[in-house]
């Protein structure tokens, strides 16, 4: 919440290099049918300069666009967002090895 504007989300710090993109407002907002896919796959998303891991929760195909948009949630608390697939900057996470019975299992490697 910032003081100018009461019950507004926090400023996000500036995207570092290297970083995903977030999807324009103007590109999110066209009129038109949107193509929606729920999906639920593990990936990689670089953010903050930092590649972390997260859960790509809906594909989305805007009105008359070319690209693909991906829904993104990271980290604990309210870390999400809506950006533009590139496959330099949202990865897929290796599928975690099938666990034993009585076994935790083991986390996968970073890209």
């Amino acid at each position: 919440m910032t003081a100018e504007v009461p019950f507004s989300r926090p400023h996000r710090a500036a995207a570092a290099p290297g970083d995903a993109r977030r999807a324009p407002r103007e590109l999110m907002t066209m009129p038109g049918m949107v193509h929606d896919e729920r999906a639920w796959k593990l990936v990689w998303i670089r953010v903050g300069g930092a590649w972390r891991s997260g859960v790509l929760t809906v594909w989305r195909r805007p009105p008359n666009s070319t690209v693909w948009v991906a829904h993104v949630r990271w980290g604990e608390g309210d870390h999400w967002g809506w950006f533009l697939y590139d496959p330099a900057t949202i990865r897929p996470a290796p599928e975690p090895p099938p666990v034993a019975a009585g076994r935790a299992p083991t986390g996968a490697g970073r890209p």
